[in-house]
């Protein structure tokens, strides 16, 4: 394996102007071309355990996320990365498995790593945990990506409203025909959805519809469900109770999947019988049948955005914090 002093032997200049021309210093137009030929003929890999001590920077940042199951935090990983690697950043991953105690323990271990920075999404958000990530980003530069972080004013957060486009898609089934619309969430403790399930309130009123807490599903906080199985038992307990169901609304595509999965065991027909609608827009929307009409994130616009921000807070680039909602669209498919 070749060294930094082959390649100073090489292009025929000293060692501190190879470091130099590898942590773009001011060298000669001249002694950079000869670097750079000599690195690319040895196949030269700078130390970046060397470089970390001398700059105090890992070139490492972490996505914390709560569930790597929900292809929503799977496709934002992809983005991440791809801007990430672009900036000779390398993303660690880490799912939190929907634990306040694990985000913290997690987010600890990285900081003894050295990780430059964070993006950080949740499902619960107690008052621990908001604590100490808010003040965390007093000292460690922070993206948050989830909406309900919205109401803390000095940190930086790309997330997308999901009460107003909730809102709409409820007017959306309504113009449709629709006047039994259900609701299936995650359990109550997962705050980032709540103003989801708002905005579907909010929308009946507008329709001049009335709520009834006998169509809408919340799985128990005891019980430990994926979005798949959450849609699933939510579907099968909310028909149980309620034959007159013509149209299902979910916090998530995850969830949508699961009640995809039962209604069609159960010979109901989708759109004809019952019309379903899912929030994020992830790959697998149009993959499954039928087409799922869902309320769509800007999935890569967070990701890209998130991992912009969080790069210039890292450099000390001098901005101030940036708070960026994006809105979500609904995408209209084959469900409904």
């Amino acid at each position: 394996m070749s060294t930094i002093w082959d390649v100073a032997k090489l292009a025929g200049v000293s060692k501190s102007t190879v470091s130099r021309v590898i942590n773009n210093g001011s060298c000669s137009p001249e002694a950079k071309k000869a670097v750079l030929d000599a690195i690319e003929k040895l196949n030269y890999q700078p130390s970046y355990f060397a470089k970390n001590i001398r700059t105090q920077k890992s070139m490492s940042i972490a996505l914390v996320i709560p569930d790597i199951s929900n292809l929503f935090y799977t496709e934002l990983f992809k983005t991440v990365q791809e801007v990430a690697y672009a900036h000779q950043y390398m993303v660690i991953l880490c799912d939190t498995q929907h634990n306040s105690d694990y985000e913290i323990k997690y987010v600890k271990q990285l900081i003894n790593r050295k990780v430059d920075g964070l993006i950080y999404g949740t499902y619960k958000m107690d008052a621990k945990t908001q604590s100490f990530f808010v003040s965390l980003s007093e000292s460690l530069p922070i993206v948050f990506i989830d909406y309900a972080y919205k109401r803390y004013e000095n940190i930086s957060i790309v997330a997308t409203e999901g009460y107003q486009s909730t809102s709409e898609a409820v007017k959306f089934l309504y113009d449709k025909g629709r006047r039994h619309i259900a609701y299936i969430n995650f359990s109550r403790d997962v705050e980032v959805t709540q103003l989801r399930y708002q905005g579907y309130i909010k929308g009946l009123e507008d329709c001049g519809l009335a709520y009834s807490s006998n169509v809408v599903y919340f799985p128990s906080s005891r019980k430990k469900m994926d979005g798949i199985s959450i849609g699933y038992h939510g579907a099968r307990k909310l028909l149980s109770r309620n034959q007159k169901i013509d149209a299902i609304m979910t916090a998530a595509d995850q969830i949508a999947i699961g009640v995809n999965k039962y209604l069609k065991e159960q010979k109901i027909r989708i759109p004809d019988d019952i019309s379903l609608v899912g929030f994020d827009n992830n790959a697998i929307c149009e993959i499954i049948e039928p087409t799922l009409t869902t309320i769509a994130q800007p999935i890569n616009s967070i990701g890209t955005t998130a991992m912009q921000i969080l790069i210039n807070k890292i450099k000390g680039i001098d901005n101030p914090e940036q708070r960026i909602f994006m809105k979500g669209n609904l995408i209209q498919r084959n469900s409904t």
